[in-house]
C-alpha cells in the first residue's frame, strides 16, 4: 500500500508526457497567435510537470528498494540530487527531440512505420535520450 502515490505518480508523469509529445507531434505552431501560444505553453507545462512526476516517482521506488531489500541507504541529499540531475537531463534532451518532431509535423517522407516504436518510446520520460537524431535524406 505504501508504493500507491508513487506508482500512481509514474503513470501520471507517464501520462502527462505522452499527452506532451502526442500534442508536439499533431500540432505545430508557426504564429503567435493565442492557440499557438497556448498549444507551446501546454507542451511545455505538461512535458516539465510530467517529467518531474514521474522521475520523482521512480526515484523514490528505486532508493526505497534499496534501503529495504538491498539494505543500502543513503542521506536524503543524494535520492534529491540524482531525481534533480535525471529530470533535468530528460526535460533538456525531451525538449530536442519534440522541437525535432515539431520541424517535420506529419511529413509524408518521415516513415514511422520504419521504427513502429518510435513515437510510443517518445511518451516514456527517458526513452527520449536513446533516440538517435533524424538523418536527413540525401535523396531528396
Amino acid at each position: 500500500m505504501e508504493y500507491v502515490y508513487p506508482v500512481g505518480g509514474l503513470f501520471l508523469g507517464v501520462g502527462l508526457v505522452a499527452a506532451s509529445v502526442f500534442t508536439a507531434f499533431v500540432y505545430t505552431p508557426y504564429t503567435s497567435s493565442r492557440i499557438d501560444s497556448l498549444v507551446t505553453a501546454f507542451t511545455g507545462v505538461t512535458l516539465q510537470v510530467g517529467d518531474f512526476v514521474a522521475v520523482a516517482s521512480a526515484t523514490a521506488i528505486l532508493f526505497d528498494l534499496l534501503a529495504t531489500q538491498v539494505g543500502l541507504t543513503y542521506p536524503l541529499v543524494v535520492p534529491f540530487l540524482f531525481g534533480y540531475v535525471v529530470t533535468h537531463i530528460t526535460v533538456y534532451y525531451s525538449c530536442l527531440r519534440i522541437t525535432d518532431v515539431q520541424s517535420e509535423p506529419l511529413d509524408p517522407d518521415v516513415n514511422i512505420r520504419q521504427n513502429p516504436l518510435k513515437l510510443v518510446a517518445l511518451s516514456i520520460p527517458g526513452a527520449l535520450i536513446l533516440l538517435a537524431p533524424r538523418e536527413n535524406d540525401s535523396s531528396r
